[in-house]
């Protein structure tokens, strides 16, 4: 069985830590071919056993948490090789790739300290990697390498914030939480609030559209707008849309969005700035109920969020 899929093996690590449990930081550091995980992926492995992260699919999983109790005892970081190449013979990747995973027993609490005070932050971090000093080093931001380095780049959970009403806001909510977004939502309905407050990391109730007031927005940071009314949305909008938010979405037919624009232009918003604006929001799939466009809306804030990768 795989270990159980987590956003980030580090807060593990540092919870069986504080219990006293030896504990592997395990990481993918090459692929030959199609790879069923990224470069970077990690599981944290503890002396007794528990795990949590995915390297491959479920294929070598075992070998690997076996591998690394038996390196926990030796106290012997190092590289192993699984599928093609590989010494182990009886484990074989479906997609007949080989994949390097190194092995650190000895990554300290320093590192690992630093690691999620910079997560706590929403500073990007990289943990640099040498396979053959057997070290790891932390460095802030996403550094160039040496040739013989590794790294493994932690950048700040994406944000979603939401601000409207109806039952549109929980159901984003809940699907953006299940996919590791940290939910900030806003709302001039307190039941809107009741029903979204268990897949946030906040809630705040709205008395009028001048009372919203935001300043966490970073480039790591989405937010959608989902009122009715669109008199709610100027004041709102401009904040978003002058921030520097990656993806700015707002709900709405397309004649709405007409006079949303002249709207903003009115207040003096630069073309500039209303051109970033996704509207209506949401990838046109089709859909028609709440959860249908809540999932069209979340497939175009992802591929908004990965488009740069893809040119």
């Amino acid at each position: 069985m795989p270990a159980l899929y987590v956003p980030s093996v580090l807060p593990s690590v540092k919870q069986w830590r504080e219990l006293g449990l030896k504990t592997a930081l395990v990481t993918l550091i090459a692929s030959d071919g199609s790879s069923p995980r990224p470069i970077g992926s990690q599981m944290a492995i503890a002396e007794d056993g528990r795990a949590v992260g995915n390297i491959t699919g479920g294929c070598a999983e075992a070998a690997i948490i076996a591998e690394a109790r038996t390196r926990l005892a030796q106290g012997a970081n190092g590289c192993v090789r699984y599928g093609a190449g590989s010494p182990y013979m009886d484990i074989r990747l479906p997609c007949g790739s080989g994949i390097d995973v190194y092995f650190d027993v000895h990554f300290t609490d320093s590192c690992l300290d630093e690691l999620l005070s910079a997560q706590q932050r929403r500073q990007p971090v990289s943990l640099l990697i040498d396979p053959n000093r057997h070290s790891s080093i932390v460095r802030s931001g996403f550094p160039s390498l040496e040739s013989h380095e590794i790294a493994r780049a932690y950048p700040p959970v994406v944000r979603l914030v939401i601000a409207g009403k109806g039952p549109l806001v929980p159901i984003l909510a809940q699907l953006a939480s299940a996919a590791d977004f940290e939910v900030i939502a806003f709302s001039s309905e307190p039941e809107t609030l009741e029903a979204t407050a268990r897949f946030a990391a906040h809630t705040e109730h709205l008395a009028t559209p001048a009372s919203f007031r935001y300043a966490g927005y970073d480039r790591w940071t989405a937010f959608v707008s989902l009122f009715h009314e669109h008199e709610w949305e100027p004041t709102i909008l401009s904040q978003a849309l002058r921030s520097e938010c990656f993806y700015v979405g707002a709900l709405g037919s397309t004649r709405t969005h007409e006079m949303r624009v002249l709207t903003l232009r009115e207040q003096g918003l630069e073309s500039s700035l209303i051109n970033r604006l996704h509207a209506p929001v949401g990838l046109k799939l089709g859909g028609k109920n709440p959860p249908e466009i809540a999932l069209a809306i979340l497939a175009e804030i992802v591929r908004t969020q990965y488009a740069p990768q893809q040119t």
